[in-house]
């Protein structure tokens, strides 16, 4: 019976990894539309349709990025505290690191003060990884305090600072990470409240008014007097994602997910590139230019991360994450646990 129950919950939690990892594959997906949109925005001018898809969008992308996050707090706090500060300063803090200072060398910033900077306030787009660390690194020392107290009151903090700060920011994306960790906590609960109809509808109702706010040039973007349209996208998610049936698509989906760090940071490089070789040429504003950049942005992280999944090759396998902090520490992880970080 023991090996039964055992075998049962084995197939509750990968189930639960698949769909997190689907629903994180379409967030990161989308970070890239919007960044290429954003790019060829900043080049030619507007873009009709892809501009308002993604302000629509934008008040979404990174909370549901967050609570993801957040819903697998609790299965990394099962382990002691060597491991998991082992486990974050491996897969995330090194990959962060790396990756700004790769950025800032880039773009020819490779200064004292910007390379400081990354230490105390991300200078670059990979501030989403630094505000993880954040998390994480609080989540630790706060870990027997219930995590929807620690949501509700980031939530009323987000409200007394400075609009549009990076304060207020992660005051409010704090809230929806916690949020996640007691979800995860709460599985029948949560079942429970999104399988009334009228909660699903209510929630979409949420979601698309903030959305459509959003678009129509309201600063809605993480402000917390509109944190209900966020809850209400979480509701879709949490309903939608884990009754995708399995396929090809979604197997597409969860390979994103699974190594959603390889395409977070990699995906702008190519991006850029790109528009600046059709610049040259003076074809920035041809209508395939927007499909190019979204085929770079999405195909050279996918090659990275195909060869990162293979852990044959070292040198790219050092790009996301430091193996010899795991290996130190005794550490004997399947290739899908060591490849999910985030």
């Amino acid at each position: 019976m023991r090996l039964v129950r055992e075998a049962a919950i084995s197939t509750l939690t990968d189930t639960r990894i698949r769909w997190l990892d689907s629903c994180r594959g379409v967030a990161i997906l989308l970070v890239i539309v919007l960044h290429a949109g954003e790019a060829l925005r900043i080049t030619v001018g507007p873009t009709p349709g892809v501009d308002q898809f993604n302000l629509f969008l934008e008040p979404f992308r990174m909370p549901v990025l967050m609570f993801l996050s957040g819903i697998m707090l609790p299965q990394s706090m099962a382990r002691t505290g060597r491991k998991y500060f082992i486990g974050k300063v491996s897969k995330v803090a090194w990959p962060y690191v790396l990756w700004s200072l790769i950025i800032l060398a880039a773009s020819g910033d490779l200064g004292p003060a910007a390379v400081t900077q990354v230490f105390y306030s991300s200078p670059t787009y990979l501030w989403y990884l630094w505000f993880i660390l954040v998390f994480y690194a609080l989540a630790y020392p706060l870990r027997r305090v219930p995590p929807l107290l620690i949501a509700g009151t980031s939530l009323g903090i987000s409200f007394m600072l400075s609009d549009g700060s990076r304060p207020e920011t992660m005051a409010f994306l704090l809230a929806f990470f916690f949020y996640g960790a007691w979800s995860a906590r709460h599985p029948r609960e949560i079942a429970g409240i999104i399988g009334k109809p009228w909660v699903l509808a209510g929630g979409g109702a949420c979601a698309v008014t903030v959305g459509v706010l959003n678009v129509a040039g309201w600063e809605v973007l993480y402000q917390g007097e509109f944190a209900w349209g966020v809850a209400g996208a979480l509701v879709i998610v949490c309903r939608f994602f884990p009754r995708l049936p399995a396929g090809r698509v979604t197997a597409v989906l969860e390979f994103v997910g699974r190594y959603s760090i390889v395409f977070y940071v990699a995906h702008l490089g190519p991006i850029m590139i790109t528009l600046a070789l059709a610049d040259a040429i003076g074809s920035t504003g041809a209508w395939y230019v927007l499909p190019l950049l979204l085929l770079v942005g999405i195909g050279v992280p996918l090659g990275l991360a195909w060869l990162y999944s293979t852990r044959e090759h070292v040198s790219v396998t050092l790009l996301f994450e430091l193996p010899a902090l795991q290996r130190r520490d005794g550490k004997r992880t399947s290739d899908g646990q060591r490849a999910r970080s985030l």
